[in-house]
């Protein structure tokens, strides 16, 4: 059973939720950042290994984007209680129509993130990838990719050696099925994060007694992604963007949006701007939902 931190918590967790609250928590009194004066104000310079580090926790965390209205928080947390996640989850509201959930357990991530749309009371939200540099006015070309590698010696579909074949192509996520039980014992299909605006290998190099071989890459369903409004869906010679024109202005949105519903397949009807939209409730401070084992 999924259930919420509410109520009266036990004097340990009581003291562990105060303790969050002061900046001076036990010893670690450590300040990250440095002070430094820029154009005559005190300013804070954080070097991205400061900023890695501070990032560290939230290694598993992924954006949802409502483009077509969206549930209740409350409702949309009780969905995702009922997911049955491994561990447990955290969501918190960006703007009006990104939400950050945070994950705690890999296969949670890759899980929720590789089927890439989800529904909850009929509203579609795509799943983005979450990044440090986040901009809810544009969509990360990161994304989650299927990949077939063909060629392979059937005893190299071992699960360490596909993760470092995967690695070359991006980072690994899953190994599919078909793989692990060696139904084709010749093809290694494997989910992979990619980033679509870098070059995409074709080939994987290996090298064995002196001799290297390349084995064939078959990338499945990569979306297109426009350099110019930085949304993926469609390409640069399709984006109304470019033209820079004001009039295009709502052209472009209707045509997101568009693309937006052929993604998440939803093409039944196409909302306008205020019907089946509701207010998400809860929306000032994230909802906390864990599970019994970090209860």
């Amino acid at each position: 059973m999924y259930k919420k931190l509410k109520g009266n918590p036990r004097p340990t967790e009581l003291t562990a939720r105060v303790a969050k609250k002061a900046f001076v928590h036990g010893v670690d009194t450590k300040v990250i950042g440095t002070s430094t004066i820029l154009n005559g104000r005190k300013t804070i310079f954080l070097s991205k290994e400061e900023d890695d580090f501070i990032a560290a926790p939230y290694q598993y965390s992924l954006v949802g984007k409502f483009s077509h209205g969206y549930p209740t928080m409350t409702r949309l947390c009780a969905k995702f209680a009922a997911l049955g996640l491994n561990s447990g989850f955290k969501i918190g509201v960006l703007d009006n129509k990104h939400v950050w959930i945070r994950l705690f357990d890999p296969n949670d991530y890759a899980r929720v993130w590789m089927k890439q749309t989800w529904y909850f009371d009929g509203f579609p939200m795509r799943v983005l990838k979450w990044t440090l540099d986040f901009n809810p006015t544009e969509e990360s070309p990161i994304m989650p990719i299927w990949i077939k590698v063909f060629g392979l010696r059937p005893h190299w579909l071992h699960r360490q050696f596909l993760y470092h074949v995967a690695s070359l192509i991006g980072k690994p996520l899953k190994l599919d099925e078909a793989t692990t039980e060696m139904d084709n014992p010749v093809v290694a299909r494997m989910c992979v994060e990619v980033n679509v605006l870098e070059k995409l290998h074709q080939d994987v190099p290996i090298q064995i007694d002196g001799k290297t071989r390349f084995f064939k890459v078959q990338y499945e369903g990569i979306l297109e992604y426009c350099r110019i409004c930085r949304h993926r869906g469609h390409s640069v010679a399709a984006c109304f963007a470019q033209k820079n024109n004001p009039e295009d202005e709502e052209h472009t949105k209707e045509q997101r949006e568009d693309q937006e519903s052929r993604e998440t397949g939803d093409l039944r009807v196409k909302l306008d701007k205020n019907r089946g939209k509701r207010p998400m409730v809860g929306m000032v401070k994230p909802t906390y939902i864990l599970a019994r084992n970090q209860a």
